[in-house]
């Protein structure tokens, strides 16, 4: 039986709690040309009220303050928040509010915000349609919602096989979306897609199985289903093995949506 909202939540917050501090350190998190990416697109003035969503580490958010007014640094798992707080004051942030929010349900009033960011965390959502309809409500009209998420394949076989592995190197994984799932989103929730790009992303598996805390056996399992798996998935992610017969790495895809609030 599937997992209900409630207890996929609850796998993200015992997941966050135990994780927090490798997800501030990890290179992927930290830096990357998607971050880079987000913000030249972001259209940023000092004039502005931000808001960043499921901010884990807090990089995201640290980009953004030098941007704009104020940022408001929201997550739904508390040990998570008070340690990107920690992360972000420690750079001498002085422009962000810190606010335990589901992004599911945003404590925040319509039309609160004119910039909303949420990078690589989507897939942690029991509801991610829910969610960007959140990001429509609390957006200003002409305000701007920039995303970025690991998507996945728009074959079924490959989507199967890639929200497997994740899920099974972390429980509170739910579901990387497809590209044609993203725009669908947008548009219901009143955002217009004025950018969409996709990007390759090479995961190395002993940082990726680390950072999530795996155990030996489970590392080993998962590896050893990877490296099993047919041609195709072989070829689509690019898995690379060492020549002592371990994996290296497989490569993933990420989209950044820019949306614009109608």
């Amino acid at each position: 039986m599937p997992d209900t909202d409630a207890e996929q939540k609850a796998r993200v917050q015992d997941y966050f709690s135990r994780t927090a501090e490798s997800y501030v350190t990890s290179t992927s998190h930290r830096t990357g040309p998607d971050l880079k990416r987000l913000i030249e697109l972001g259209e940023w003035n000092t004039q502005q009220q931000a808001l960043d969503i499921a901010t884990g580490g807090g990089h995201t958010a640290l980009a953004v303050a030098p941007l704009v007014a104020q940022i408001t640094v929201s997550d739904l798992t508390p040990t998570m928040l008070a340690t990107a707080r920690t992360f972000i004051l420690a750079q001498g942030v002085t422009n962000a509010v810190f606010v335990e929010a589901d992004a599911e349900h945003l404590p925040f009033p319509d039309a609160s915000f004119d910039r909303v960011t949420c990078r690589i965390a989507p897939h942690h959502f029991p509801d991610i349609a829910q969610a960007v309809r959140e990001v429509g409500r609390v957006l200003k009209t002409g305000g701007l919602f920039l995303l970025i998420d690991n998507i996945a394949p728009s074959d079924p076989a490959l989507d199967l096989f890639m929200n497997k592995i994740e899920k099974w190197r972390d429980p509170s994984h739910g579901r990387a979306c497809t590209s044609e799932e993203w725009h669908t989103f947008f548009t219901e929730a009143g955002l217009h897609v004025e950018q969409a790009e996709y990007l390759r992303k090479v995961f190395d598996y002993a940082e990726w199985t680390d950072r999530a805390l795996l155990s030996a056996d489970e590392n080993r399992a998962l590896e050893r289903f990877i490296l099993d798996s047919s041609d195709a998935i072989q070829r689509h992610f690019a898995i690379k093995v060492r020549p002592n017969g371990h994996l290296e790495s497989f490569t993933g895809d990420k989209i950044l949506l820019k949306g614009r609030k109608v």
